[in-house]
């Protein structure tokens, strides 16, 4: 009589078990400034977070310098002449980690999470690889955020608007 052996081959476990993520040649400074600064560090149960962590912690130019290295991934992208829209929204990403991590404590966790680092080199990755999907992802993206930029700054001036109705 035979037992049936079962062994546990899904696609996420393999991969993250036995291949390695092969990084090209060229953007490998990339990938190593993204992983230090973003996933170097492993605590208890898996969360990861890097060096921006805790440069953000600086108080009043923590932000700004983690914001100035971070502009190093962007300056490789345009090197590597990727497309504008993706430019634009690696600025995004740099930006807005730049805008929360400078509210207080709040900020810094929102900075350890966000990992924009890494998914500058995600966007960079991709570009070399698929350029035109990856460019429609970005427009989509960034008309996202332009509508809830839009929405932010309106909806105040119209409730102020309102209210001075009212008086």
């Amino acid at each position: 009589m035979s037992k049936a052996i079962t062994i546990d081959v899904s696609p996420d476990r393999a991969t993250k078990a036995l291949t390695p993520e092969v990084v090209p040649s060229n953007i490998a400074d990339v990938e190593a400034m993204a992983r230090w600064f973003d996933y170097a560090f492993e605590l208890p149960g898996g969360f990861r977070f890097g060096l921006a962590g805790f440069i953000g912690l600086i108080p009043g130019i923590g932000d700004i310098i983690d914001a100035l290295i971070s502009m190093y991934i962007v300056v490789r992208a345009i090197q590597l002449r990727v497309s504008r829209v993706a430019i634009a929204r690696m600025v995004v990403n740099v930006g807005l980690e730049a805008l929360m991590g400078s509210l207080p404590f709040i900020g810094d966790i929102f900075v350890i999470g966000y990992k924009a680092n890494r998914r500058n080199y995600q966007l960079l990755r991709r570009h070399m690889y698929e350029p035109q999907r990856q460019k429609t992802r970005d427009w989509w993206f960034l008309a996202l955020t332009a509508t809830i930029l839009v929405a932010c700054l309106a909806l105040p001036v119209l409730a102020i608007i309102e209210i001075i109705r009212y008086l």
